[in-house]
């Protein structure tokens, strides 16, 4: 048997179906209306549900014994955006319960089962709350409750917007692409 190469077989495919969803879902987060406009949560919605079926499959490909560092950057890609978004989503009016949960767990670094645990809530809540269930007004009040006691949502000013210092994944660089016309720009300018 060969030895095991990261450029061949399934995940090289899952980390170029997830650079091309990820293109699609940026286009589509720059493209969001302001967080007071009316339209923001239904959009924003939209886009926070298709990351969650991405994330939810890139962790399993990250979970196989076969994964790669590739797999595994492009999870870390998603889970990113999907907190930022979801941190803005939280901050804006209208924002879900679900929403502003998350951001709030997030910040303060907890996991879903551990802030249900925690707050004497249902295992599975946290996870149906963010995809946009739900609670009955005895679980409202306690999520309430555990949002005040995590010091709220964050205002967007406060939401971190970190890249990578190697934001790039699957071998592209930005910097490959222009294919020296940089340099004859340059030259020409001079």
């Amino acid at each position: 048997m060969g030895e095991f190469d990261p450029n061949d077989g399934e995940s090289q495919v899952i980390v170029s179906l997830a650079e091309a969803a990820m293109h699609m879902y940026r286009a589509a987060i720059d493209s969001l209306p302001f967080p007071e406009d009316k339209k923001f949560q239904k959009r924003a919605e939209v886009v926070l549900s298709g990351l969650r079926k991405l994330r939810a499959s890139l962790a399993e490909a990250a979970s196989r014994s076969r994964s790669t560092p590739a797999v595994i950057v492009a999870l870390s890609e998603v889970r990113r955006r999907y907190d930022d978004l979801m941190a803005r989503a939280a901050a804006a009016p209208h924002a879900t319960l679900g929403q502003q949960l998350y951001s709030a767990r997030i910040r303060a670094k907890l996991s879903a089962h551990e802030v249900a645990n925690g707050a004497g809530l249902r295992p599975d809540l946290p996870d149906e709350l963010e995809a946009g269930q739900t609670p009955t007004d005895e679980e409202a009040a306690k999520v309430k409750e555990l949002i005040s006691a995590l010091g709220g949502v964050a205002a967007p000013a406060d939401v971190e917007h970190t890249r990578p210092a190697d934001s790039h994944f699957n071998g592209w660089d930005e910097s490959l692409a222009t294919n020296g016309a940089d340099d004859q720009a340059d030259a020409v300018t001079h």
